[in-house]
C-alpha cells in the first residue's frame, strides 16, 4: 500500500474497490457546476430582464448543468481522508480523489471527483461539491463529460435534508426532502410536493430553488415562493442547529424543519 499514488488510496478507502480494477480504468472528471456564475451573467447581460423571464433562463441552464450539490462523507471516510492529507509531504498539493460508482444502467465507472473541503461537524465535516440533476435516497444524476448520468448512491455519501412535518405532531415526518446545500426554505406548494429554497447569495434574492420529492429541481421566483404569506422560522430547543419554518397559507398550515445555514 505504501507505493500505491494517492488517488488510488482514497479510491480503495472510499468503495473497497481493487488496485487492479483501478490501473485498468482511466478516470472521468466530474467538474462542479457554474450554473451560480452563470445566473449572474444572464443579469449583467440584460439588466431589464424580469425576473420571470430571468428565472425562465436560468432554469435552462439548471436543467442541463445541474445545480452544486454538498455531499459529505461519513465520520469514517473522513477520517481516512484527513489522515491522508495530514501525511502529505507537501501540505499545499492538492487532495485528487478518484472513485470507482456503480452506473444504474451502464457499467461501473472510474471518476475524479472535485477536490474535497473541510469544515466543522455540524457543518458538514469533509464534503464535494458536485453537479446533480435529481437525487434519491438510493442514487443520483451528475454529468460526467458532457453527459447526464445515473449512478447509486454510495451508502458514505451524505446529502442534506428538510423535512415536511405534521404540524399538529412535529415529531412526525411526513416528507424528506433531499436539498443541495442548506438554507430556510421560503416556500411550500399546497400539494406539499414542492419546497422553496432561498439562495444564499443576495444577487440571487429575487430567485428560488424548487425542490421536488421526485428529487429534481427547477429555478423561479421568490414571489411565487412567498404566495400565500411568509414564514415564521423557529428555533428547535431540543437541537440548536436544527430549526422549523411554519406556513400558514390557504387555511393550511405547513411545517418544515430544516438545518440552518452555517458559514464555513
Amino acid at each position: 500500500m505504501k507505493n500505491i499514488p494517492l488517488t488510488l488510496v482514497l479510491a480503495i478507502l472510499f468503495f473497497s474497490i481493487s488496485f487492479a480494477q483501478q490501473v485498468k480504468m482511466s478516470a472521468f472528471p466530474v467538474k462542479p457546476s457554474t450554473l451560480i456564475e452563470q445566473i449572474k451573467a444572464l443579469r449583467t447581460a440584460d439588466p431589464k430582464m424580469t425576473v420571470a423571464d430571468w428565472a425562465k433562463a436560468a432554469d435552462a441552464i439548471l436543467q442541463k448543468d445541474g445545480v452544486n450539490s454538498m455531499i459529505s462523507f461519513d465520520a469514517a471516510t473522513c477520517e481516512k481522508i484527513k489522515k491522508v492529507r495530514d501525511e502529505r509531504k507537501d501540505p499545499t498539493a492538492p487532495l485528487r480523489l478518484n472513485a470507482t460508482l456503480k452506473s444504474v444502467e451502464a457499467e461501473a465507472a472510474a471518476l475524479t471527483l472535485p477536490e474535497p473541503q473541510f469544515a466543522s461537524d455540524d457543518c458538514g465535516g469533509c464534503y464535494i461539491a458536485i453537479p446533480v440533476l435529481q437525487i434519491t435516497p438510493t442514487d443520483f444524476i451528475t454529468r460526467v463529460g458532457g453527459q447526464n448520468i445515473k449512478f447509486v448512491l454510495p451508502a458514505n455519501f451524505l446529502v442534506n435534508q428538510d423535512l415536511l412535518l405534521d404540524p399538529k405532531n412535529p415529531s412526525s415526518i411526513k416528507k424528506k426532502f433531499l436539498v443541495p446545500f442548506r438554507a430556510t426554505p421560503i416556500g411550500v406548494t399546497f400539494d406539499e410536493n414542492v419546497i422553496y429554497l432561498g439562495f444564499d447569495d443576495p444577487e440571487l434574492h429575487d430567485l428560488a430553488l424548487l425542490v421536488f420529492d421526485d428529487g429534481t429541481f427547477q429555478i423561479g421566483t421568490r414571489k411565487e415562493a412567498e404566495e400565500g404569506g411568509i414564514g415564521k422560522v423557529t428555533d428547535d430547543p431540543a437541537d440548536p442547529k436544527a430549526k422549523k419554518v411554519k406556513f400558514d397559507r390557504w387555511k393550511n398550515s405547513y411545517l418544515v424543519g430544516f438545518n440552518a445555514p452555517c458559514r464555513q
